[in-house]
């Protein structure tokens, strides 16, 4: 097993589906109690079977993926978006306000992989579930298309503190 970092870019909105319970009527992604925006492991079960599937390939090693659920990506600053329908009583035209992620936005997803997915075909499977599934909370299948931007070994990003720690640690062992 070994930890890898994907990254996507969007090619379509990918919107959030939780309504805020503040009378707006808008709804937004999920978060952890840290505040990250959170795409649940199932998502990404469900798509990668579909993957496995279409390429002919992995469909039992997709499923011993472990998904982090929190996304390294940032919202825009203008993070709301428009999604237009008909009201059913009336049929007037109407909209409902999304925190999105907007095409070329590009976000990180960390997992966990089985040695048998090289690198390569774990890019195939996200690109096929990308082209055909997406990832969008609201409205999967519709919204939340991506193409594969890069597939590397995770980099844990490190703030000052821990970096000191980590650099004192590594002078005491070479001293021991």
């Amino acid at each position: 097993m070994r930890e890898l970092t994907v990254r996507i870019r969007f090619t379509e909105h990918s919107l959030g589906n939780r309504k805020l319970n503040d009378n707006t009527g808008r709804f937004a992604f999920s978060r952890s109690p840290s505040g990250n925006i959170i795409f649940l492991a199932s998502w990404h079960h469900a798509n990668m079977r579909l993957a496995a599937q279409l390429i002919g390939k992995h469909q039992d090693e997709v499923g011993k993926i472990h998904w982090d659920i929190n996304v390294d990506g940032q919202l825009r600053d203008d993070k709301w978006h428009r999604v237009y329908y008909r009201a059913p009583s009336s049929g007037k035209r109407r909209y409902s306000l999304h925190e999105a992620f907007f095409p070329d936005q590009v976000i990180g997803i960390n997992c966990i992989v089985p040695e048998r997915i090289s690198e390569q075909d774990l890019w195939r499977l996200m690109s096929k579930a990308g082209q055909y599934k997406g990832l969008s909370p609201w409205k999967p299948g519709e919204f939340g298309f991506y193409e594969v931007e890069s597939v590397r070994p995770r980099e844990l990003i490190l703030d000052d503190d821990e970096a000191e720690e980590e650099d004192e640690s590594k002078a005491d062992i070479r001293t021991a």
